[in-house]
C-alpha cells in the first residue's frame, strides 16, 4: 500500500505542499495519508482529492494564510496571559474557522475522504500517542486542530477533563502507524530538524524551542530507523531542512517555501535512495566552537572489534547527539549527511 506519511512542522507546511505536488505530478499517488501536526493539516486536504489541481489549492490556502494573519503572538498578551496561568499563548479560534471554510461542504468526518486519512495527536499528561481515522464518523476538523495544537502555544484540546495536543509532541513522523495500518511502500515528506552553522537565536521563544528541536527530532529518527528493518517496507524519506528557524507565526516565505519543496522532491527522484536516511549534519570536535573555560565537546565511547573508542585521537572523532545505537547497523560511518 502506497502511503504518503507527513510529518509536522508548523508554518514550514507549504515545503510539504511542494513536494506533495511534484510526487502527484510524477503518477505517485497515495493510498493511504498518515499524517500529524501539520502534516495532518496537509494530509486532510490531500485526502480530499489527491490531484495537481487539489495541491495548488492547499498552495493556495497556505498563500492566503499570510494575508489573513490567522495569528499573532504579541509579546505583552503572551505574557499577561502566562502571567494569569492560560494553558495558551496564542488564540487558534482563527485557524479553526479557516480550516472549517476551506474544506468543501460535504467533507466533515474521516468517512467523507476519498483517501484514508490517519492523524495523531498526543495525552499530554501521559505523552501516549492517540490516533484519529479508524472510526469512519470521527469529526474531521477537531482531530486536525488538536494535532496541530503545539502545547504551550496553542490551546489543547480537552476530552473528560484530559488535555490533549499535537502528535508531532510523540511521533512527529508517524511512521510506526502507518505500518500499523497496512503501509508498505512510504513517502516520508519530512520537515526534519538541519544544523544552521549561521543561525543567530535572538528571544526566548527561539532559544527555548531551539534548545529541544534535535532532541525531538532524534525520535523521528529512530523511527525511521524502525520502519525500514521491517519486511516487506520500502521507505523514502524525503528530508526538507530549509527555513528551520522562521518564527512559528510568519507566513511571509510561503512561496520561497514552495519551490524549496518542489526542488527537494525532484533532488531526490532523480537519485532515489529507498531505506536510507538522511541524517542532520554532525561535527567533529575541531570544528565545534570553543567552550567555556576547562570545557571541551564530549565523545561517546564506543568499541570496535574489542577496542575501546577512546584510544582514538578526540580530533578524529565525530561528535553527534543521536545515540550510536540508532545508526543502523552496516550504516558506513563518517559521512555527515547520510548513513
Amino acid at each position: 500500500m502506497r502511503t504518503f506519511v507527513l510529518s509536522g512542522g508548523g508554518n514550514r507546511g507549504p515545503l510539504q505542499v511542494g513536494a506533495l505536488g511534484v510526487l502527484i505530478e510524477r503518477g505517485i499517488i497515495p493510498e493511504l495519508i498518515v499524517g500529524s501536526s501539520a502534516g495532518a493539516l496537509n494530509g486532510c486536504y490531500l485526502a480530499i482529492d489527491p490531484t495537481v489541481e487539489q495541491v495548488e489549492h492547499m498552495a493556495q490556502l497556505w498563500r492566503d494564510a499570510a494575508r489573513r494573519r490567522l495569528f499573532t503572538a504579541s509579546p505583552v498578551r503572551s505574557l499577561v496571559k502566562a502571567l494569569r496561568g492560560k494553558d495558551h499563548l496564542v488564540d487558534n479560534r482563527r485557524i479553526r474557522t479557516y480550516v472549517r471554510k476551506a474544506l468543501p461542504r460535504h467533507v466533515h468526518t474521516f468517512g467523507d475522504l476519498r483517501v484514508p486519512l490517519y492523524v495523531t495527536i498526543c495525552h499530554l499528561h501521559t505523552q501516549t500517542l492517540y490516533v484519529c481515522g479508524d472510526d469512519p464518523d470521527t469529526p474531521l476538523l477537531e482531530a486536525v486542530i488538536t494535532s496541530t495544537a503545539v502545547p504551550g502555544f496553542f490551546p489543547p484540546t480537552y476530552h473528560n477533563g484530559e488535555a490533549f495536543v499535537d502528535g508531532g509532541v510523540v511521533s512527529n513522523l508517524p511512521l510506526k502507524v502507518a505500518v500499523a495500518r497496512g503501509a508498505t511502500e512510504i513517502w516520508a515528506i519530512d520537515l526534519s530538524f538541519e544544523v544552521d552553522p549561521d543561525l543567530r537565536l535572538r528571544g526566548a521563544m527561539e532559544i527555548g524551542g531551539w534548545a529541544i528541536k534535535r532532541p525531538l527530532y532524534a525520535n523521528v529518527l529512530h523511527e525511521l530507523e524502525w520502519a525500514i528493518q521491517q519486511p516487506g517496507v520500502t521507505v523514502h524519506h524525503i528530508a526538507i531542512g530549509a527555513f528551520v528557524n522562521t518564527p512559528l507565526g510568519d507566513f511571509s516565505k510561503t512561496e520561497a517555501m514552495i519551490e524549496e519543496g518542489r526542488r527537494a522532491a525532484r533532488r531526490y527522484l532523480a537519485h532515489p535512495k529507498p531505506n536510507r536516511i538522511h541524517h542532520p549534519r554532525t561535527f567533529t570536535p575541531h570544528a565545534l566552537p570553543p567552550g567555556p573555560p576547562g570545557s571541551r565537546p564530549f565523545v561517546e565511547p564506543r568499541r570496535a572489534h574489542g577496542v575501546s573508542s577512546e584510544a582514538q585521537p578526540a580530533a578524529d572523532r565525530e561528535i553527534s547527539p543521536i545515540p550510536r545505537e540508532s545508526i543502523p547497523t552496516g550504516a558506513p560511518h563518517g559521512d555527515p549527511v547520510d548513513r
